[in-house]
């Protein structure tokens, strides 16, 4: 099997070749454009000149080609200015051009395909800072931590607690036996006792670099220790006894980091090389990348696709990249989607008017592969973060009551055309008052927080759930008849009565119930229907006694 990254680097390649052999003809086309008698003199014919020249100095430098694009946009400059002027250029400003027409030819025109490539480096030799390749899929195996911690029984039942959440938890009694051990794990939990040493310290920055999430447990709690954490890039800090509930919360916001949704990417641009190189750069990322060389189809593209960013050109013949997107503002669906202009436009004026049609950031031509890709990540995470603050509970991460009640009507509509079953479910914590009455609300949050990540952990990706309201939450399982959901809701219930909360130092645990229903079981019954079938049976299994599953529809009988 080929290496993604040779794969990348020879598509890279190709493209340099094509663009390397184009180039000559590119600027002989410029340079009749501008020479053709009457020289310098006809303005229809400076301006497409100044167009072609715009694109060789965003593509050119892009690339690999620094001199080149230089060059370019330097003639590119004085044509604007030439086509600023009312009056008939002077002898000396067509002199001018003439000397940076000459310049260029020479440089890029008269050279060799073979002579242009020499200048162009690698990819390889790019900074890569913030750029790592994506890998591929790892498989459905279960989260593994490494914890380092020398206190063996406290290892232990931080181990212990951790399983409860589906983590695989593989202990180490210092740094240095985890560095012997095989394969990098998903996430490092570093006791900081156990990297105070110089070689600890360094052992624990080497373990970090190999890419695994780094979070420190303490019983320090001072400015100092927490300096020194974060010189480690450590992404957490936890302090001893363990409030495991929350220390779970951290890690699966940094597991959704790094398994979300590949990013959805439309490129504008007329430049179809430089569109294809920024489609190849962010696929390598493993971004899902479409290229719209029609903007007249920008709406319709749109809304096929959902688009998380656009990445445009300002300078288009026919549509300029501000109109764009000020017509993407007009639709109040797309008033947050991310707008970033890719331009070889360096006049800030132009860049601070451009931004002001509607844009979120400008870009400069020529860009590094490097720099592309975080600013293309940077500004898809903060638009996802916007997202999740409109659509989903603050406290639980799941879709907030109006949200999932939509999803699960969506869903039951979908399985009904399909003919496919879809179950639904109500869950609630029991004696969930009790909690908040003798441990106090901040407890009783944390208890919720704990229900919702048992339910992403023990439910699958295609499943989609949201809190209902208080303790209370609806789940929505596609392609799952009624044996199967109810088999999952029972090992959701099993798990959940293991944990173990802490409050100063008392140590309790909570159950649930639930109540469920296939749509096989009522086949007549609509979304709003379902839902209120399952919450009947949530009620029966309060009535019965809670901490049990129930169901709905026939099954009830």
């Amino acid at each position: 099997m080929s290496n993604p990254q040779d794969v990348f680097e020879q598509r890279l390649a190709a493209m340099r070749h094509d663009y390397a052999r184009q180039l000559a003809a590119e600027l002989g086309g410029i340079q009749s454009l501008l020479l053709t008698p009457p020289a310098f003199d006809d303005r229809k014919r400076l301006l497409q000149a100044h167009q072609r020249l715009h694109r060789v100095a965003g593509a050119a430098g892009t690339f690999g080609l620094p001199n080149v694009s230089q060059l370019a946009k330097a003639l590119e400059t004085l044509l604007q200015d030439s086509l600023e002027k009312r009056a008939a250029l002077t002898s000396a400003d067509t002199a001018r051009l003439s000397d940076a027409l000459e310049a260029l030819m020479c440089e890029g025109g008269g050279q060799s395909e073979h002579a242009l490539l020499e200048q162009a480096p690698s990819v390889r030799d790019e900074p890569k800072a913030g750029w790592s390749h994506a890998s591929g899929d790892e498989g459905t195996r279960a989260t593994s931590i490494w914890l380092i911690e020398p206190d063996q029984a406290l290892g232990e039942k931080i181990a212990a607690q951790l399983a409860n959440f589906s983590y695989s938890v593989r202990r180490f009694v210092n740094i240095a036996d985890a560095e012997a051990a095989e394969r990098q794990p998903d996430v490092l939990l570093v006791d900081a006792m156990a990297e105070n040493d110089a070689d600890g310290a360094i052992g624990a920055t080497a373990l970090a670099q190999g890419g695994s999430p780094l979070i420190f447990i303490s019983d320090q709690d001072s400015f100092e220790a927490r300096v020194r954490a974060a010189q480690l890039n450590a992404q957490g800090y936890f302090l001893k006894p363990l409030n495991i509930p929350h220390l779970v919360s951290r890690l699966e916001q940094l597991l959704r980091e790094r398994t979300a949704a590949p990013a959805r990417v439309l490129v504008i641009d007329d430049d179809t090389e430089l569109a294809e190189y920024c489609q190849i750069i962010l696929e390598s990322e493993g971004m899902e990348v479409q290229v719209l060389a029609s903007p007249e189809t920008i709406i319709e593209e749109v809304r096929s696709f959902r688009p998380e960013l656009l990445l445009m050109d300002v300078h288009m013949p026919h549509y300029d990249g501000p109109d764009l997107a000020a017509v993407i503002r007009q639709f109040d669906e797309w008033s947050s989607l991310p707008i970033v202009f890719l331009s070889a436009e360096t006049d800030l004026d132009k860049q601070v008017d451009a931004l002001s049609r509607g844009a979120d950031d400008f870009l400069t031509k020529p860009i590094t592969a490097a720099k592309l890709i975080a600013a293309v990540k940077a500004r898809v995470s903060r638009a996802r973060a916007l997202s999740d603050l409109l659509n989903k509970d603050s406290l639980t991460g799941l879709l907030k009551h109006a949200s999932i009640k939509s999803a699960a009507t969506s869903e039951i509509n979908r399985a009904r055309r399909a003919g496919y079953p879809v179950s639904i479910a109500m869950v609630d914590i029991d004696h969930f008052k009790g909690v908040n009455d003798s441990y106090g609300h901040a407890t009783g949050d944390v208890v919720i927080a704990s229900m919702a990540t048992l339910l992403r952990q023990r439910l699958r990706q295609t499943d989609v759930m949201g809190r209902y309201g208080g303790e209370e939450f609806l789940v929505v399982m596609p392609h799952c008849p009624a044996e199967a959901a109810y088999q999952r809701l029972e090992t959701l219930r099993q798990h959940f009565a293991q944990l173990r909360f802490r409050h100063d130092t008392t140590e309790f645990g909570v159950t649930l119930s639930a109540g469920m229903v296939c749509s096989e079981e009522a086949p007549d019954a609509n979304g709003d229907t379902l839902v209120v079938l399952a919450d009947e049976a949530l009620y029966r299994a309060k009535r019965g006694g809670r901490n049990q599953v129930c169901c709905g529809g026939a099954l009830a009988d």
